[in-house]
């Protein structure tokens, strides 16, 4: 009798990368400035590089390592793209990547978590449009249907974001089609659960802070930074680079200075859509920060239910993806006070939450 476990899991956990506009007295500009909600689709290519995966009994929520006594090492089975796995490739539910290391799990020990390390860079090819996902016209973060000029954001081979510090963006597209390339999409550097931990424990994380949207984890308090210069609540967080803002003479906020514009990263929260103000439940319970030296993302999930061996045969590992909505844009525009001119448009892109289910079977 064959018995599966499955973890369903978002691969990413990006949840908070948002954009956030202030006039600011230190600027010789004063910005006005929109931009949108997350506007998503589906990537036709989604390829991911596999580092590692860990299946283990136990962790720590301080370090995001595995401390059990019969964690079991996974090493990744892709032969093919420099071992990358292009989700998008295979039909939704279907396997699109392997892993060796089953016939190491050992009898009678519970296991409970899944330990994954992937490329912090993704690859993905696909054409955004500002609607939400009824179809309707997407609404500017500040409320109102978006009337901007721009049709699509597009991906582009010929975009890159490599340094962990610069946001990519996408071709802006404001009128006909043209047809996305590759891109590669750099991970940003960014806060995650080796930072922000709160009061949470292996089995309870969704009671602990960073978990609801009233008592989000990393939480810049604009107001005291650039009223009162404390700039206390930045200290844990890394500050991107706009290119098309930084290229019209905008300046970006960093951990000790208010500028025209703010754009941060956070992986602490991972269980928040802050595009649609709802709290999901998902079976990631911690993601590791990304410094500039870090190769990889480091996530945990905690399995649908734990997983025993007790057959003697080794035991199946697969993973299989959907990467429905899996490609998210936000749409903006950007105007100087004292210019009567349309200004800045442009869209930032970043991946999605493409879901995953993993599965070991005895």
């Amino acid at each position: 009798m064959s018995i599966a476990k499955n973890i369903f899991i978002a691969l990413t956990g990006i949840l908070y990368l948002t954009l956030f506009l202030q006039t600011n007295a230190y600027s010789n500009n004063n910005v006005i400035g929109k931009w949108t909600m997350g506007a998503y689709a589906t990537p036709s290519v989604f390829k991911v590089k596999p580092i590692s995966m860990k299946l283990c009994e136990s962790f720590d929520v301080t370090t995001g390592l595995c401390n059990g006594s019969n964690d079991v090492e996974f090493s990744p089975n892709v032969a093919t793209d420099n071992g990358r796995c292009d989700l998008a490739g295979v039909a939704p539910g279907a396997v699109a990547c392997s892993a060796t290391g089953a016939s190491n799990i050992p009898k009678n020990v519970t296991f409970n978590f899944m330990r994954v390390v992937i490329s912090r860079t993704m690859w993905l090819t696909g054409t955004v449009t500002p609607l939400d996902a009824n179809g309707g016209t997407i609404d500017w973060g500040s409320g109102g249907d978006y009337d901007g000029n721009l049709e699509s954001c597009v991906t582009s081979s010929e975009l890159t974001n490599t340094n962990g510090n610069s946001a990519p963006v996408g071709v802006a597209v404001s009128s006909g089609s043209q047809t996305p390339t590759e891109q590669a999409i750099y991970f940003l550097n960014g806060p995650g659960n080796d930072t922000f931990q709160g009061n949470a424990n292996a089995d309870s994380w969704s009671e602990s802070r960073g978990n609801s949207l009233e008592d989000p984890a990393a939480t810049p308090d604009f107001n005291a930074a650039c009223g009162s210069n404390d700039f206390s609540s930045f200290a844990n967080l890394y500050w991107a680079d706009v290119t098309p803002l930084d290229n019209a003479g905008y300046t970006k906020t960093t951990s000790s200075f208010c500028g025209n514009y703010s754009y941060y990263n956070d992986y602490s929260s991972t269980w928040l859509n802050f595009d649609t103000g709802v709290e999901e439940v998902r079976q990631q319970i911690w993601q590791g920060g990304l410094e500039a030296s870090d190769e990889g993302l480091v996530m945990i999930y905690k399995l649908s239910e734990p997983f025993t061996r007790t057959l003697d045969r080794t035991p199946t590992l697969r993973m299989a993806f959907d990467v429905t909505n899996s490609i998210r844009a936000q749409f903006s525009q950007y105007v100087a006070d004292e210019d009567p001119a349309p200004g800045t448009e442009f869209c930032t892109l970043d991946v999605g939450r493409p879901s995953v289910s993993i599965s070991v079977t005895d």
